[in-house]
């Protein structure tokens, strides 16, 4: 399916440190041909220039940021910044109901480096199609994080209207995605993975979805018995997978080949099983059903992997940032999760 959401790329191609003169040209040109100025809007947040990329917690579901989030608006879109360590965002729709997150859940007061996350939602409220998300992106840069912790966010969109649903009740989940990942603040035309290496990139392109035999529990993210994953690319050799380089099996859909990789996850005293599917060539577009990767994983039998009689509580989609020399940006332009049921 085709997405027609209107990106407003002046926007989000303005540097989140551009300067103020530079702005304020921007600011007069709109102005000039009857737009909404830019610095109409809150401009309370500090941009991610903070160690911690913001104050955490919070929710909004307007979609439009309130409190210290910028947001910029016209009579069809609106744009808005958020910097904060965990916010939710919940824009309104005729169709499917989305969250996203900027998710720092890895950052603490001596994390060096800052993430914020840029959502335009559109104010009729509707959008491509009853599946289509919000165009969203992020910008961030992070310096290396200890091994035993490295990640530092996973901002993502969540699907909020399906879960949990007993993998049984499942037929498909129809997956549609084209994104970037690019040097600097703007977005990226393409990805240059070359310029991206040279950024010494730590990260990956990802579906995130947990699995236990108790509802509650695998509404939980912490304490799921099993957490599923697709990767559609990941950069760098800190980003390897957990039970990485053995390759269990592989399946290919869609003429995308993925092989999986697999190990448990120890925190605290909570152990969970990871089951990785890595697209052998990062793909920076996607079209097809991502269902059969779980029903591969329920032939295998055993504990370490989802059964029939398990529900699914979580689907996500996001990156998980490492790190990275210099800012980066991931754009996702365009994105629907249709959850077929049986």
């Amino acid at each position: 399916m085709a997405l027609t959401l209107l990106v407003n790329t002046l926007l989000l191609a303005i540097p989140l440190g551009g300067s103020v003169g530079t702005l304020a040209g921007i600011d007069a040109h709109r102005a000039a041909t009857g737009q909404k100025g830019l610095f109409t809007g809150d401009d309370s947040s500090n941009g991610g220039t903070g160690s911690s990329g913001g104050s955490s917690g919070g929710s909004d579901s307007t979609g439009g940021g309130s409190g210290s989030n910028n947001t910029i608006s016209d009579n069809h879109t609106k744009n808005s910044q958020y910097c904060q360590s965990s916010y939710g965002i919940t824009p309104p729709t005729q169709g499917e109901q989305f969250t996203l997150n900027p998710n720092q859940w890895g950052v603490t007061d001596t994390t060096s480096g800052w993430l914020c996350m840029n959502v335009t939602t559109f104010n009729n409220e509707t959008y491509a199609t009853k599946t289509t998300a919000p165009d969203w992106s992020v910008t961030w840069q992070f310096d290396q994080g200890p091994e035993t912790q490295p990640v530092h966010a996973f901002p993502n969109i969540q699907v909020e209207d399906e879960f949990p649903l007993l993998v049984d009740g499942v037929d498909a989940i129809d997956f549609e995605l084209a994104y970037t990942y690019g040097v600097g603040k703007t977005v990226a035309t393409t990805m240059d993975e070359s310029a991206l290496t040279a950024a010494s990139l730590q990260a990956n392109v990802a579906v995130d979805m947990f699995f236990d035999a108790d509802k509650e529990r695998a509404q939980n993210s912490t304490l799921a018995r099993l957490e599923v994953m697709v990767w559609f690319a990941r950069f760098g050799a800190s980003s390897d997978p957990i039970g990485y380089p053995t390759v269990v099996t592989t399946q290919t859909v869609n003429d995308t080949k993925f092989e999986l990789y697999k190990g448990p996850r120890t925190a605290g005293s909570t152990t969970q099983y990871v089951l990785t599917w890595v697209a052998a060539t990062n793909t920076d577009s996607f079209k097809g059903d991502i269902f059969p990767l779980v029903t591969n994983l329920t032939s295998l039998g055993g504990d370490n992997y989802p059964n029939n009689t398990d529900y699914m509580g979580i689907l996500q989609f996001g990156t998980e940032t490492y790190s990275a020399d210099s800012n980066v940006t991931f754009a996702v332009s365009d994105l629907a999760i249709d959850v077929k049921k049986s």
